[in-house]
């Protein structure tokens, strides 16, 4: 038989919390540090050249990349360099006009020019041109 004493019948439980909100606060904190990484933008890996003047562009893009080896990619696609248009003009629209030219600084000033002359005959195109800022 179980016998209790008059005290431990007069004992209240509690639950302590604030062991559970020092680990809260913890994964918070890891998840802040950690979504700092989640903001890059996969690209192809290039070779940037610098310019002192280059601003970060926020809005939404399509983005074209030209390797070492003057393969171009369009959104991490490889495509050749003839169907360029057909590609661009498919995934541009209205709220989507904006092209980003990420190019590796060896590549032939020749090649770009070819490119830049493809993609400027297309209508209401905007073209940007990606550095790697001077820092």
């Amino acid at each position: 038989m179980l016998y209790l004493k008059e005290e431990d019948i007069n004992k209240k439980n509690k639950i302590d919390i604030l062991p559970m909100i020092d680990i809260i606060f913890a994964i918070l904190a890891f998840l802040i540090i950690s979504s700092l990484y989640l903001t890059r933008v996969d690209t192809i890996d290039v070779d940037l050249p610098k310019a002192s003047n280059s601003i970060k562009q926020n809005n939404k893009f399509v983005n074209i990349s030209i390797d070492k080896l003057g393969n171009i990619f369009i959104n991490k696609e490889s495509i050749k360099f003839e169907d360029l248009k057909v590609k661009v003009v498919n995934l541009i629209d209205e709220t989507q006009n904006l092209i980003v030219l990420n190019a590796d600084k060896n590549i032939s000033h020749g090649y770009i020019i070819d490119v830049l002359d493809v993609l400027r005959s297309i209508d209401d195109l905007k073209i940007a041109i990606s550095t790697r800022s001077v820092n």
